[in-house]
């Protein structure tokens, strides 16, 4: 295992950034009751992945962009892939309080709404730019950062603790937009997405049905969008190519589906544009 950490600390708390190869830390009860920690961390991996679990067995996986919360005082195992990742400490009384309660599951999406895509944003900037910061130009940033963070995790809280329905709908388009992202994967399942999103299957199939949309019709639909604009770019590649390159697993059914939906073969679409 390697690493390489760099840190700047604040009034109000951290800014990290880590690289490095694939490993696994325990983060134990005892640890916890010690205060070592007692933070809420705001994470996002430019590159990698990082799984939490529960000492109970409970899971959940954090993938390469998003923007999510979790709680360092919870005793868990932490499974990082090889990659880097950019991180806030926030004091754990203080971001809790923001947050109105305790963070529901092993971690939090936080880039639902387009305060939480602002405060990706400055941290990928204030990455990019740190080294060339003086350091009281570097303090300000960082207490300006840290203030958005936490008026980010007051504006979440208040949709989790007053309306189901926001927090439904907030599910519902970030469960999109990662089909948008990840639709070529070709075990994308409502498994890997409500896993991906950290909620249970359950509450992911309940915030579709509040749509009239079921995940994999939703799943579907984005492939065959995609598999139409790859046909009508006439990239040179084949209609079985550019299936498997759409997520479906092989030409036949693409078939059957794209013809169903379009009225017409993928090869008869083609020609139309040849």
């Amino acid at each position: 295992m390697f690493a390489i950490k760099r840190s700047v600390s604040g009034e109000m708390g951290v800014f990290a950034s880590q690289e490095g190869s694939e490993h696994r830390t325990v983060f134990s009860r005892a640890a916890s009751l010690s205060g070592a920690g007692d933070a809420v961390v705001i994470s996002m991996r430019p590159v990698g992945e990082l799984g939490l679990e529960s000492l109970g067995g409970a899971q959940s996986i954090s993938p390469h962009g998003r923007l999510a919360a979790y709680d360092a005082t919870r005793p868990m195992r932490y499974h990082w892939s090889s990659g880097r990742e950019i991180y806030l400490l926030l004091p754990r009384a203080k971001a809790l309080e923001a947050l109105g309660g305790s963070i529901p599951g092993l971690f939090l999406p936080l880039d639902t709404i387009p305060l939480g895509v602002m405060v990706r944003e400055q941290m990928l900037g204030l990455d990019r730019h740190a080294e060339h910061l003086e350091p009281k130009e570097m303090a300000t940033a960082l207490d300006a950062l840290h203030t958005l963070a936490l008026l980010l995790l007051q504006r979440i809280g208040r949709d989790l603790n007053g309306s189901r329905v926001a927090d439904a709908n907030a599910l519902f388009l970030a469960a999109k937009r990662y089909i948008q992202s990840h639709y070529n994967m070709i075990d994308l399942s409502p498994e890997a997405i409500a896993r991906a999103l950290g909620c249970s299957r359950a509450t992911l199939y309940r915030a579709f049905t509040q749509h009239d949309a079921t995940i994999m019709d939703t799943v579907r639909e984005v492939r065959l969008a995609m598999s139409r604009k790859l046909i009508e770019a006439a990239t040179g590649r084949s209609i079985s190519v550019i299936a498997y390159d759409c997520g479906f697993k092989d030409a036949s059914s693409f078939g059957r589906l794209f013809r169903s939906r379009f009225g017409v073969s993928p090869s008869e679409w083609r020609d139309q544009f040849s």
